[in-house]
């Protein structure tokens, strides 16, 4: 988390800033598989979740690369379809 600081009077006071993310009700499932992978998909979901931006579009593009290198080292006849995608094709 961050705090903007600032100094008044020789004295430091700083402010947390909020945070989309309540660390305490982070939910990290057993057991834990992949961790780099169950993180790019949590940043997905984030980035899905907040108004578009240029870091959004970052942050998706850059999971989205490593969600495609995960797919490629599947075995054949395996793969990662997003969730939504997968109940349209069912």
């Amino acid at each position: 988390m961050y705090e903007l600081c600032v100094n008044i009077g020789g004295t430091k006071h700083c402010f947390p800033l909020p945070s989309l993310i309540d660390r305490e009700a982070i939910h990290i499932p057993k057991p834990h598989n992949y961790p780099p992978f169950e993180l790019a998909i949590a940043v997905q979901e984030l980035v899905q979740a907040v108004p578009a931006s240029d870091l959004s579009k970052e942050l998706f593009e850059v999971t989205t690369r490593f969600i495609q290198q995960v797919q490629k080292g599947l075995p054949q006849g395996v793969e990662l379809v997003p969730e939504r995608a997968a109940k349209k094709a069912a």
